[in-house]
């Protein structure tokens, strides 16, 4: 199955570029100043999530999605979101945008997408004259 495309929208963080290591980092040290134990600080999630501007609704409302597509003057129906979280893949799907799922931070089976890969690597696209195209051999 190839995925058909007239944009192709990318999460950044678990998807282009990775900073757990640097979020891990800060707030174990915050940790550390404040006399939170590591057991204590390793009970909670700690990613960030900053909140854009341009949105009122985060993930996984499609709203940052469809504010994409229409920036880039694309149909949502022609869009492929690139994604590795539930939440995010959601909005893609709420969206009604064809999702591929990376398993750089959630595995496999935690992620509900038209296709799911390792990371970018596994991933190509090519320019047709319809537009874009993603080959995949993963399930449709």
């Amino acid at each position: 199955m190839d995925l058909h495309a007239e944009a192709l929208l990318f999460d950044n963080d678990g998807t282009l570029v990775s900073s757990m290591e640097s979020v891990e980092r800060c707030w174990s040290r915050w940790a550390r100043e404040y006399g939170i134990t590591g057991e204590a600080l390793s009970r909670v999630e700690l990613h960030g999530r900053p909140a854009a501007d341009d949105v009122t609704c985060g993930k996984p409302d499609p709203e940052p999605f469809l504010l994409a597509a229409a920036r880039l003057g694309a149909d949502p129906a022609r869009c492929v979101v690139f994604e590795d979280a539930p939440a995010g893949l959601a909005a893609g799907r709420a969206a009604g945008m064809r999702t591929v799922a990376l398993t750089t931070t959630h595995t496999a089976a935690e992620l509900d997408a038209d296709v799911v890969v390792r990371d970018l690597s596994a991933v190509s696209v090519q320019v047709s004259e319809g537009g874009l195209v993603v080959p995949t051999d993963g399930p449709s």
